[in-house]
């Protein structure tokens, strides 16, 4: 139960509306209660009555059956007004409680998050979350309706016969403690599994559908799509145990009901507090029917509850174990962007390889660097240790003669635009997705932009600025996506530029016009080109060569044409 306890803070900061839900569900169970005992004595005593001419003229009708009306509107009202206000809290806890859980989960580096897939990450941010509504509907409310109604429901009865309360009392009581746990330990497994399997598939389909293309290209797609129908049915064995549980509790429930029933309608048959059998006997019966209304929904409230706290144990998994990377104090961004890296040292947890060793490089501010190399020579990570998703284990990285570790987050980010391959764009418009990179933009400045990056055919459409980009920027070309990187870019006007190669995939000549836009825009700016190809080279003011980790050469175009190796590098990769 612990693994609750962070998200039961939560609660918290809706009690007010949480509590109103609670007591409108006891108001409903309350007013169920009353209305079925109350029916039980009215029907027996109107029955009784109308056996006499005496008794049938004297019998009070109308007291009863407004008795019985008031009851049945109270517990319409009260079930309405419950589910309206428990559920309007719920989602709102859950909102915040997504909320909160992003807002840790989004500051950490992708060190911290290495361990965890994508997939199973969107799994846990929704699925997981939403399992998190069973910690109220299912179990806090139930089990605080469930005490609270029974033990009025004993009050009442005591009022008539002690015993017959007593004897209600003690059963009610039993149920309250021996069913959750009978429900929670049968439910346990079949909880675990259904969280397990249903991670899985979600896990697996999302990687099913995010790499077919290259599932068709080898030729894996049916051996996926086999895997993919595992896990379904996994899961829908996972849902076949549980539903029998949950038959398993209807019926145990129901048998439960059905011999206390019994046993007090013997009891009262003898008459009630010593008198001879009359319609207090049927109350007697119908109200121990309508104490089992709150006992009813415990079995199900602890079947479920395995499945919360796997949710809330694969939560407390991400928030306990990854850690937000610690940024410095000073708040002043970079002016120049230079950069100094010294001696770097790098390597990936679990893997007894570096990746960089002793990897030194300058970068002065206004200059152009291509860093040039194999895939799979480090250029990646360098940058991104120069974006501080990784730390490196050795050697020091400075910008503006200042360790990249003093910068605080806010000042880094200012100080860095990255443009790379892959711009992700949002299902939004092309607004928002520009102004992610300065919020506070015009719109006149987003036309500029765009003009300046070649992108007036956007604003031509009749929506202009609110053209709806779709999920991925799917009606955009591979050109115009990376015209959008750039002109975010632009808007977040940083000092320094990381270009992790934004022309890789595209023709060469969509390439050649993506280059000649980055050296016009980025003249005034320190400009660092990650690549493995040639476009654009020759006006770079320097190209480092990079091999296994380390920088083998840096120097200018024309000084590197007399290393045997870039001058074959260049003659068979050069751009004709």
């Amino acid at each position: 139960m612990s693994d609750l306890l962070p998200f039961l803070r939560l609660y918290r900061q809706h009690w007010l509306s949480l509590s109103l839900g609670l007591l409108l569900a006891l108001v409903t169970l309350i007013a169920g209660m009353g209305l079925l005992s109350l029916s039980g004595w009215f029907l027996s005593a109107a029955a009784v009555a109308g056996m006499a001419v005496a008794s049938r003229d004297t019998f009070n009708y109308m007291t009863p059956a407004g008795g019985v009306r008031f009851f049945s509107i109270l517990r319409t009202a009260g079930r309405w007004g419950e589910r309206v206000v428990s559920h309007d809290a719920t989602f709102r806890v859950l909102t915040r409680l997504r909320v909160w859980f992003w807002q840790t989960l989004s500051p950490l580096s992708t060190a911290t998050l290495a361990g965890f897939r994508q997939a199973d990450l969107l799994n846990r941010l929704v699925a997981d979350i939403d399992a998190m509504d069973h910690v109220y509907l299912r179990l806090l409310t139930p089990i605080a309706t469930a005490v609270l109604g029974c033990g009025a429901m004993v009050i009442f009865l005591s009022l008539f016969d002690s015993r017959l309360a007593l004897t209600l009392g003690t059963i009610l009581l039993v149920g309250l403690i021996s069913v959750p746990l009978v429900f929670y330990f049968l439910g346990r497994r079949p909880g675990q599994q259904l969280i397990a399997t249903k991670a899985n598939l979600r896990t697996q389909m999302v990687d099913y559908l995010d790499g077919q293309a290259e599932l068709q290209m080898f030729a894996a797609a049916p051996n996926a799509l086999g895997d993919l129908q595992q896990a379904e049915q996994a899961l829908l064995g996972a849902q076949a145990r549980m539903a029998k549980v949950s038959g398993l509790a209807s019926f145990s429930m129901q048998l439960l009901s059905g011999w206390t029933l019994t046993l007090m309608l013997w009891l009262a048959g003898h008459g009630v507090a010593g008198a001879a059998p009359d319609p207090i006997t049927a109350l007697m019966v119908f109200a121990t029917l309508a104490s089992f209304e709150a006992l009813m929904p415990l079995a199900g409230s602890f079947q479920h509850l395995s499945t919360s706290l796997t949710s809330a144990r694969r939560l407390n998994e991400i928030l306990q174990e990854a850690k937000a990377p610690e940024w410095g104090t000073e708040q002043a961004h970079a002016s120049k962007g230079s950069l100094q890296i010294d001696d770097l040292y790098f390597g990936y947890p679990g893997n007894p390889q570096p990746v960089l060793r002793g990897c030194t490089l300058q970068l002065h501010a206004g200059e152009k660097l291509a860093l040039l190399g194999q895939t799979g020579c480090g250029k990646s990570t360098l940058m991104g240790l120069l974006t501080r998703e990784w730390s490196p284990q050795a050697g020091k990285i400075q910008l503006d003669g200042k360790p990249l570790t003093d910068y605080s987050e806010g000042a880094l980010r200012a100080s860095i635009s990255v443009v790379s391959q892959r711009v992700h764009l949002f299902s939004a418009s092309l607004r928002d997705n520009l102004k992610l990179a300065a919020p506070n933009a015009s719109d006149a400045q987003l036309v500029e932009v765009l003009t300046r990056v070649g992108l007036t055919t956007l604003l031509e459409d009749e929506t202009g600025l609110d053209a709806w980009l779709g999920d991925g920027g799917r009606p955009l070309s591979g050109g115009e996506r990376r015209r959008i990187g750039i002109a975010r870019a632009l808007l977040h006007d940083a000092p320094l530029w990381l270009l992790d190669e934004p022309t890789e995939g595209l023709d060469s000549q969509t390439e050649r016009e993506i280059m000649a836009l980055l050296f016009i825009l980025g003249a005034d700016r320190s400009l660092l080109l990650i690549s493995h190809r040639l476009q654009g080279l020759e006006q770079m003011d320097r190209i480092a060569l990079m091999e296994e980790g380390q920088i083998r050469l840096c120097a200018p175009h024309q000084a590197l044409m007399a290393d045997d190796y870039y001058r074959s590098l260049y003659q068979r990769l050069a751009p004709t």
